[in-house]
């Protein structure tokens, strides 16, 4: 999926305990259950229908659906397009170490985000076409996006 050096401090902390730390041993030192749960649900995200579209739960806001109705022309992929539009870099910009790989980082998270999401969607819709898109913008920007084709 990535290579483990994408985190240094992870790699130091391997280092450290001659090989002996794992990504367990990370997650477990760095985090607690509850942001395990929260993970659990950005890994698989709810969804929720509105009027036909396919939308992410936690992306949703109902100003914005008509909105994107309006200017979308009432095209459903177009709208869920839009609506579940996401900026990967802004997940988490709270709490941003400026790393020589952030920008590694950043694509590695996408990609993750991206096989995640299909199989969560492929699991609980099987017999529906969701597609999970990660593009990148003219200016290097990584955006990733849901939509039922």
């Amino acid at each position: 999926m990535f290579n483990d050096e994408i985190n240094g401090e992870f790699m130091e902390f391997k280092d450290a305990n001659e090989g002996k730390f794992t990504w367990w041993s990370y997650v477990n030192m760095k985090s607690d259950i509850k942001t395990a749960l929260g993970f659990a649900k950005f890994f698989y995200p709810d969804v929720i229908e509105v009027e036909g579209c396919f939308l992410l739960k936690d992306k949703f806001s109902e100003k914005n659906f008509d909105m994107w109705k309006k200017e979308c022309q009432n095209n459903k992929v177009n709208i869920e397009k839009m609506m579940n539009l996401y900026q990967v870099r802004d997940f988490f910009h709270i709490y941003v170490d400026e790393d020589k790989n952030l920008e590694e980082q950043i694509q590695a998270l996408g990609e993750v985000l991206k096989i995640f999401w299909s199989l969560s969607f492929k699991n609980r819709f099987p017999n529906r076409e969701i597609v999970v898109s990660l593009f990148e913008e003219e200016d290097g920007e990584l955006f990733i996006t849901v939509y039922e084709r």
